[in-house]
């Protein structure tokens, strides 16, 4: 059989899996998910380890390294994805590398309320498939949240997650090398570099000084407040990306009681009796069982790790019942699937023209670590406001400031937005040739609530993911994004950027031509049309005590109802939280891993 035309057929269809490619041979899906069922029930046993994790992402990555620490536990690490290369270290090919191989490749199902000017009404949802996960190809946007929202979460019943408890594990993480900081809230000494973006143009000095015209504070915005605007703090070391995998798995790559496989494909977790025992993966076209005898730790991410517990008939019974999986635990899996919401179309031009690069100079620079190169896709400033309530120290809306050009928009950002033609034209043309700058609003605290579910039984489809973005019934979401809107229209009419001549000169959007263009009507309609999401999902494996019907995991990230399974990523996220994710990510590794080895003797 292995020698078979069936098998090569196999082959190939695991290959284009893999590579985000769509089938391109006559047989149907039906045939070769029949094919792979037959073939994948036998399988190989790849050894015996004390700890399998599953995904080598931003959390898998500090636990590979923390569970390996005393040399106490074996451990082996599997990870979909393979090595980062020179090419995902450069920081303004951030947005370039969301149509690489290092994504997955994840679209939302056709939306209703959202991404309207997007292809086929679908957001587009990057998600890292690499050694170093979403870290590899994600914009270095250091920024952890606000101490309301993590004291939130304790008084919701996770108890030892309050501010106070895991602000020793962000100084832990973190080797802070930023100019500007309230010093006694920073790390000096950790594995993560944060340094301030090394790329600010003229640009960004007039963004702060129209902030401040408007009476907003500089400030370090992972420091003592962080209601104001500041720079960007940024995951980099010299202007180079500085992955989870360069920071906490490159150092350790050669200890004797730790395996990394990657291009490793999980299809399931193995459980006996409610205990999990292993797990089965999929490398090089051959299924493999790999056994944990003290547990199995699912850091696969917000959409792979509710995946996986499907698969392994783990989630909602009445789902799970339809697809004709197994129930081994009825939990709410994938039911409360929440994220951040940005606009993109606040795009300004000014009295410049774009010049020309010099490309030798440019790599120069980028090589001595400054530079264009050295800014995610020209983002340069930060800010963070409360537009709802403005005596509130926890902000609702962040402004990511961008200096740049609407060619650069285009071939770096849109491009991976997946905006059609006819919405980029009247969008961004009038721009071209100028040097502009643009906000993009982010919605942090937003109400409005999707889920995530699987397409078949088949672990190589992908999952069904239902974003529903500004889809809350009172439409707080969208109104809090109008009144950002309008803030940074009163942004551009400060003297600070006056004195640049900024101009909005975008046309209307085919889909609002029936509304008075810039009124707010115009806008409420723009924004649905042009609203995406900032790729942070989380909740989909929601942290909480055994009180709340929508919990996954208890506060020690155990799966409940199952023995020996631990959730440890941002699916356990329980809450929106005013930060970009990734920086959180490494703090639940962090104390996943205190808890682990605390729990096995070992600290």
């Amino acid at each position: 059989f292995p020698k078979s035309g069936r098998h090569r057929k196999l082959k190939m269809y695991y290959v284009h899996t893999r590579r985000k490619l769509p089938f391109r041979h006559n047989q149907t899906s039906e045939s070769i998910s029949l094919l792979t069922s037959c073939y994948f029930s036998v399988s190989v046993q790849w050894g015996n380890y004390d700890f399998v994790i599953v995904g080598a992402g931003s959390t898998g990555s500090v636990l590979t390294n923390r569970l390996t620490e005393s040399g106490k536990f074996k451990v082996l690490v599997l990870e979909a994805g393979s090595y980062e290369n020179d090419i995902t270290d450069i920081p303004s090919f951030a947005g370039a590398l969301m149509s690489s191989d290092f994504n997955w490749g994840y679209k939302t199902v056709p939306q209703t309320t959202a991404c309207l000017a997007m292809k086929d009404q679908q957001c587009n949802y990057p998600r890292g498939k690499a050694i170093g996960g979403s870290s590899v190809i994600n914009y270095m946007v250091y920024c952890r949240g606000n101490k309301e929202d993590f004291d939130k979460w304790e008084e919701d019943g996770n108890f030892g997650w309050s501010y106070d408890d895991i602000l020793p594990y962000f100084k832990k993480v973190e080797n802070s090398k930023l100019t500007v900081e309230d010093f006694e809230f920073h790390g000096h000494e950790g594995l993560l570099n944060v340094e301030q973006n090394r790329y600010n143009t003229s640009f960004t000095d007039l963004f702060l000084e129209a902030s401040k015209q408007l009476n907003r504070s500089f400030v370090d915005y992972n420091g003592e407040d962080q209601i104001g605007v500041s720079h960007i703090q940024s995951n980099t070391i010299n202007g180079k990306r500085c992955s989870s995998s360069k920071a906490f798995i490159k150092p350790v790559m050669n200890r004797q009681n730790l395996e990394i496989l990657d291009k490793a494909f999980v299809t399931k977790v193995l459980i006996e009796n409610n205990k999990a025992k292993g797990v089965e993966f999929v490398r090089d076209g051959k299924v493999y069982q790999a056994a944990a005898s003290k547990e199995v730790i699912l850091s696969a991410g917000a959409i792979n790790s509710p995946q996986i517990l499907m698969l392994s008939g783990i989630g909602p019974k009445e789902h799970l019942e339809e697809l004709g999986i197994p129930l081994v635990q009825d939990l709410p899996i994938g039911k409360t699937l929440l994220d951040h919401y940005i606009l993109f179309a606040l795009q300004f031009t000014t009295q410049f023209e774009v010049g020309q690069w010099n490309l030798t100079e440019l790599l120069n620079n980028y090589l001595e670590g400054f530079g264009p190169l050295t800014a995610a896709a020209g983002a340069t400033g930060i800010g963070f406001l409360n537009n709802r309530v403005k005596s509130s120290t926890n902000p609702n809306v962040e402004y990511i400031f961008f200096s740049t050009s609407a060619e650069t928009i285009y071939e770096f950002t849109l491009k991976s937005l997946h905006v059609t033609d006819e919405n980029w034209f009247v969008n961004f043309e009038p721009s071209k040739g100028k040097l502009c700058w643009m906000i993009v609003p982010v919605l942090l605290h937003p109400k409005s609530r999707g889920k995530l579910n699987l397409k078949s039984k088949d672990p190589f489809d992908f999952p069904l993911i239902d974003l529903k973005p500004l889809s809350d019934p009172e439409d707080v979401d969208i109104e809090d994004m109008l009144n950002a809107v309008n803030d940074i229209f009163e942004l551009s009419k400060t003297p600070a950027f006056q004195s640049i001549g900024s101009q909005y000169l975008n046309g209307p959007l085919p889909s609002c031509k029936n509304f008075e263009h810039l009124s707010d009507d115009y806008w409420r309609c723009a924004i649905r049309q042009l609203t995406t999401t900032l790729y942070h999902p989380v909740a989909t494996c929601k942290m909480g005590p055994p009180t709340d019907n929508t919990a996954v995991v208890n506060n020690r990230l155990k799966v409940y109802g199952v023995d020996s399974l631990r959730v440890i990523d941002a699916s356990i996220i329980p809450t929106n939280t005013a930060s970009h994710t990734n920086a959180i990510c490494y703090t639940i590794g962090e104390k996943g891993a205190d808890i682990i080895r605390e729990e096995y003797g070992d600290l």
